[in-house]
């Protein structure tokens, strides 16, 4: 039984990828800053903002299950602001919880996965790679993870650790009225568990999640140019 430490996991993707690996028979761990209560699911209240938080929790984890084999890092935060607006607790919240605790629990983690020859998944998000007004704490850290992820790659390809980056478009967090062309927390739920099983001769460095079917702009081809 491999343990998985997730963050982020008490709704939407990250519930859903924590459900997906708990169905593949996983024992999951979930390090959340508001607790859900589900029975089948091991929590830890845990603020992603803090080192000592995730140091303790870590800590936690390997004193009850003596090993760590997959982390996810799905806890992210999004706000949104113009560049001559956002405030100071805005973007400083953004780095901490998108960027920064994503450094931090990968170091308190690294030595476990290394012993366990274990998988690290980063949840990117096309806001990384496709920017746009208002987005600068949100498109800075998701396109800071797409690095950190590449970077984690060298780091531990040689020491037995895999990494990947997933990067989502249009998901359907929160369902609203005509969004069913967006992609379900559910399906990411299998990639992951997908990827992380896959043989440990091939790392799924960069996966890119669309939507089948978007919504269409009312216009296209070289029109499109004019709104760059």
């Amino acid at each position: 039984m491999r343990v998985v430490v997730i963050t982020g996991a008490n709704r939407g993707t990250g519930r859903s990828i924590a459900e997906a690996f708990y169905d593949h028979g996983d024992c999951v761990v979930a390090l959340n800053k508001t607790l859900c209560g589900e029975s089948w699911l091991r929590e830890i209240k845990c603020d992603l903002r803090s080192k000592v938080n995730i140091r303790d929790a870590v800590r936690r984890i390997a004193e009850e299950f003596g090993r760590i084999d997959i982390v996810v890092h799905n806890a992210a935060i999004r706000r949104f602001a113009s560049i001559d607006t956002i405030s100071d607790e805005q973007w400083e919240d953004s780095v901490a919880v998108n960027l920064n605790a994503v450094f931090w629990l990968t170091q308190e983690t690294a030595a476990y996965l290394i012993a366990s020859r274990g998988f690290l998944v980063f949840m990117g998000s096309h806001a990384g790679m496709h920017f746009f007004e208002k987005g600068a704490a949100y498109c800075c850290t998701k396109a800071a993870v797409h690095a950190f992820a590449e970077v984690a790659i060298r780091d531990f390809r040689y020491k037995g650790v895999r990494a990947t980056l997933i990067a989502p478009g249009a998901i359907s967090n929160r369902p609203k009225e005509n969004d069913e062309w967006k992609i379900k927390p559910e399906e990411i739920g299998k990639i992951v568990v997908y990827l992380s099983s896959m043989p440990s001769e091939v790392i799924p460095g960069f996966v890119e999640l669309r939507p089948s079917q978007p919504l269409k702009f009312p216009f296209d081809g070289i029109e499109l140019l004019q709104y760059y």
